[in-house]
């Protein structure tokens, strides 16, 4: 079981997350999407931007017992791993496209509930990440995707998709222990709970 666990949240560190948010975005410049490929930047931008600051912040003072670093994991599995579910429905109908978005949901779903149960994070923490993630991902549904017919095959991507994951799977970058240091820093240089 926890070799399991561990596969599956693995899917979600930032050594598989970063090289597809990189492919998504060349998939989208290449396929003459330059409004979405901005929305992509911007939107991969903010959550990890707001799970970093969030992250540092909670070291420095946490809000809660259970609340001390909002998951990224999750965080950023709900971007990505949504968003590629809406670039490779928008030409979809039915069944197909449910299948999908039910297949990324449940990517989603087990990354959050793989971090609960190898206690990386609390239940408020994979929350917090949800939030994150699903508030990004509603801006980059809202703002740009999904764009049918695009200049290159859905298809392409998603096979580069499933390329990356299957390179990077395994390696790990540890963001976990930078975000420590700093909030360890800041509250060495007096920044403290008020």
């Amino acid at each position: 079981m926890q070799d399991t666990l561990v596969a599956l949240t693995n899917f979600g560190d930032l050594a598989v997350l970063l090289p597809l948010i990189a492919v998504t975005l060349l998939w989208l410049r290449l396929a003459r999407l330059r409004r979405d490929a901005l929305w992509w930047a911007l939107t991969a931008g903010f959550c990890m931007g707001a799970t970093a600051i969030l992250k540092v912040a909670f070291i420095v003072c946490p809000p809660a017992e259970a609340l001390h670093s909002p998951s990224g994991h999750t965080s950023l599995s709900t971007l990505v791993y949504g968003g590629l579910a809406l670039l490779a429905t928008a030409e979809l109908k039915g069944w197909r496209r449910g299948a999908i978005i039910a297949a990324a949901v449940a990517a989603i779903g087990g990354i959050a509930i793989s971090r609960v149960l190898l206690s990386t994070h609390s239940w408020i923490e994979v929350v917090f990440g949800l939030l994150i993630g699903s508030a990004a991902l509603a801006v980059l549904a809202a703002r740009s995707l999904p764009r049918p017919q695009a200049g290159l095959p859905v298809g392409t991507l998603v096979l580069v998709a499933a390329l990356v994951m299957a390179l990077f799977h395994g390696r790990q970058l540890h963001a976990e222990t930078f975000f420590r240091a700093i909030g360890v820093e800041m509250q060495s240089g007096g920044f403290a709970c008020s």
